[in-house]
């Protein structure tokens, strides 16, 4: 099998469109990916890591019918405190290599490239959301409009519901009456808040 062909192969597998997207999910450039084309070859440390991402992905039946999301696990979401993180709104640097297959009747619209999952921990959200669940997510910084979004405040990854208010002020939403809510002014300096992006859909 040619570059070309095990490049298809693996965006089918992987739930993906174009070869922009394929560098972007297997973390290097549109231009590396193609020169593999272009030589026919892929070089042996990244057949390496395809391959292990593929292993992954061999731990639940390969289907037409599914998405293949990245797995988020070395730091969980908190829906209480939350998890330290160090660098504000990184994302990439806590991703495993693990992807888990969800179903595209999941979704009522394709939810895009990049897609990624994290898990639940903490109490603040019930009963909307619970310990275990998950969310699914797009890290785009993006508001757009009031609801669920996964975010970093005060150097903390959390899942909380934004709701913005007509003068200006975000509010930072805990569901659980037990756990603090916040409001902070979006016209001061933001070093402490970053919105990462709005939740896509949840699995209970």
């Amino acid at each position: 099998m040619n570059a070309r062909d095990e490049i298809n192969r693996l965006k089918d597998l992987w739930g993906l469109e174009r070869d922009s997207d394929f560098a972007n999910f297997i973390k290097t450039s549109k231009m590396n990916v193609d020169s593999w084309i272009k030589r026919n070859k892929i070089p042996e440390k990244w057949q390496l890591k395809i391959r292990q991402m593929h292993d992954n992905t061999q731990t639940q039946p390969a289907t037409a019918d599914a998405y293949y999301i990245k797995k988020i696990t070395a730091y969980k979401a908190s829906a209480g405190g939350g998890n330290e993180i160090d660098d504000l709104g990184e994302i990439t640097a806590y991703e495993t290599g693990e992807i888990m297959p969800i179903a595209k009747a999941f979704f009522k619209t394709p939810p895009g490239q990049n897609l990624s999952g994290i898990e639940i921990v903490g109490e603040s959200m019930m009963p909307v959301l619970k310990p275990g669940d998950w969310v699914m997510f797009v890290d785009d910084g993006e508001f757009k409009g009031d609801g669920l979004y996964v975010l970093n405040f005060s150097g903390q990854l959390m899942v909380k519901i934004l709701q913005l208010t007509p003068k200006g002020m975000m509010k930072i939403v805990s569901v659980n009456k037990d756990y603090q809510s916040y409001e902070i002014d979006l016209k001061e300096s933001q070093e402490r808040f970053r919105i990462i992006c709005k939740v896509i859909k949840s699995i209970f």
